[in-house]
């Protein structure tokens, strides 16, 4: 009786990981750069690290996909998503808590450029 909603909620924290690891893994090529450019350091080596820039489109797509599957399963889904820990009103909430830092690694290398030019 209870493993089903083991399975259950594994399944969900599964899907929040991926979705975190994709959006993280598809900035990559651009997290190098960036702590570069807000210490002030230069390197010629700094061209290398474009290098993995194809990968950023699949990644962006799969950390949407099963983000987008999460709140599916902890909205919609007619499965019991529930632990002895956390209720799901609790996951909820830590969901909408991983919204804004998974919606930031996927945007940011979007969004900074038109940031740093209005600072300039």
């Amino acid at each position: 009786m209870n493993s089903p909603q083991k399975s259950s909620n594994a399944k969900f924290w599964a899907i929040c990981t991926t979705a975190l690891t994709a959006a993280v893994a598809s900035t990559l090529c651009c997290i190098g750069p960036l702590i570069y450019l807000a210490f002030g350091l230069s390197s010629a080596w700094l061209m290398d690290l474009s290098e993995y820039s194809y990968l950023q489109i699949p990644m962006l797509i799969i950390s949407l996909v099963t983000f987008s599957y999460g709140f599916w399963l902890l909205n919609f889904s007619d499965k019991i998503i529930c632990t002895k820990y956390l209720s799901r009103r609790t996951l909820q909430i830590l969901y909408w808590i991983m919204a804004p830092v998974i919606l930031f690694f996927l945007s940011y290398p979007y969004v900074l450029p038109y940031i740093l030019e209005l600072l300039e």
